[in-house]
């Protein structure tokens, strides 16, 4: 059976023969007040469609469902009128999004239609956005790795601010986290022109040369030109660029909805990256805590106190020397790892996973690589 359809209005014995007639071909939850009804949705869905009369007490149909669509846009909107209300109704069609309008009394028979073919709409909606988000999820892992390939340290960075902003998102019950995730994993992509030893030097906490220090300044806006052309990454393109500037200076946009999910994004990988930044450097996560808190042209407060009793997963390791084949994927890369010829292969911070280890030990038949290294192992496994 489908997502449930919500139905409101204030006449309850309609509600009831909405849910006797109805019951045996479609879900259905009642509602006779427009509050009770929004309520519903907000935390009972999703509803595949919402149907709502247009007279109510407090609040007419077009503002229940205007409010409804905020709450899920994906829900297909259904207005219930009366002959009278039918101006209003074509209004509400034409300006308001609305899927249909049924008027009363509405025979069983165009009330099922309408429903079948609001169910298929619903279908269709979720159907292209599943398709659009595996779509650009491949493209993402496409060029995540050709990233990997040509700069291993922004890749590896790349996957630390993906888990921070994975984390955050979750916190905060994020519903666009696809483009959150998106965003963060393309955030370093303007860094293939960077040298692999110039990004390792800032991470560190290394002194930089005035034209290096302008290449970072520049990925961003590099980024942003890679990825133009690629259709629908043009909320991906903002948040990127956005992720270096003060949260004072973000732009406004015409779409509030827009403006909130960039807004929110760039924000989060703001928050990603600070941390970033002041771990690799060696500074403790709540030291750097404390100094992002200080720093609320960047950071901000509100997102920050999430990571409060976030587990950066350092508290229960230590650190020790192992050989590529003593490697397991409960470890994290310590230090940064060579080839005997001087290659960097791995950068510190990144977690053990199957394919960096077939790496590392392809590396280690085939060229060498500079053995022992730095590991961070959980004391259960030692």
């Amino acid at each position: 059976m489908f997502s449930p359809i919500l139905f409101i209005d204030d006449d309850i014995n309609l509600l009831k023969s909405f849910k006797r007639t109805l019951s045996s071909e479609f879900k259905v939850v009642t509602a006779d007040t427009p509050e009770e009804g929004l309520r519903i949705m907000a935390q009972e869905g999703p509803f595949s469609i919402i149907v709502s009369d247009m007279k109510m007490p407090g609040m007419n149909g077009v503002e229940v469902l205007s409010r409804a669509q905020k709450i899920n846009p994906d829900t297909v909107r259904i207005l219930l009128t009366g002959y009278a209300d039918q101006q209003s109704a074509i209004d509400a069609v034409n300006i308001g999004n609305i899927f249909r309008f049924l008027t009363k009394p509405c025979d069983l028979d165009t009330l099922v239609s309408v429903l079948r073919a609001g169910i298929r709409q619903y279908q269709l909606i979720i159907s292209e956005k599943e398709l659009l988000e595996h779509t650009l999820l491949g493209i993402v892992n496409v060029l995540s790795q050709i990233l990997t390939l040509v700069n291993p340290v922004a890749q590896s960075k790349t996957n630390r601010l993906k888990k921070y902003c994975r984390y955050i998102g979750k916190e905060i019950h994020f519903k666009e986290k696809w483009l959150l995730e998106m965003a963060a994993l393309l955030s370093q992509i303007g860094c293939l022109t960077i040298p692999p030893e110039v990004l390792a030097r800032y991470g560190s906490g290394g002194i930089l040369k005035e034209e290096e220090l302008k290449m970072l300044k520049e990925h961003p806006v590099l980024a942003g030109k890679l990825l133009m052309h690629i259709p629908r990454f043009e909320n991906i393109i903002e948040i990127i660029a956005l992720q270096d500037t003060p949260i004072s200076k973000f732009p406004r946009y015409a779409n509030p909805e827009r403006q909130h999910n960039i807004h929110l994004c760039a924000r989060i990988l703001q928050i990603a990256n600070g941390l970033d930044k002041f771990i690799m450097a060696g500074v403790l996560p709540a030291d750097a805590l404390d100094l992002m808190r200080d720093d609320q042209d960047f950071y901000d407060p509100e997102l920050l106190k999430h990571f409060k009793t976030y587990d950066f997963g350092l508290q229960n390791m230590i650190r020790t020397y192992i050989h590529c084949k003593d490697l397991n994927n409960q470890m994290i890369i310590d230090e940064d790892i060579y080839t005997t010829k001087g290659l960097l292969v791995v950068t510190k911070g990144q977690s053990v996973t199957f394919p960096l280890l077939s790496g590392l030990l392809n590396f280690s038949h085939s060229v060498g690589i500079k053995e022992p290294f730095a590991v961070l192992t959980p004391l259960l496994s030692i």
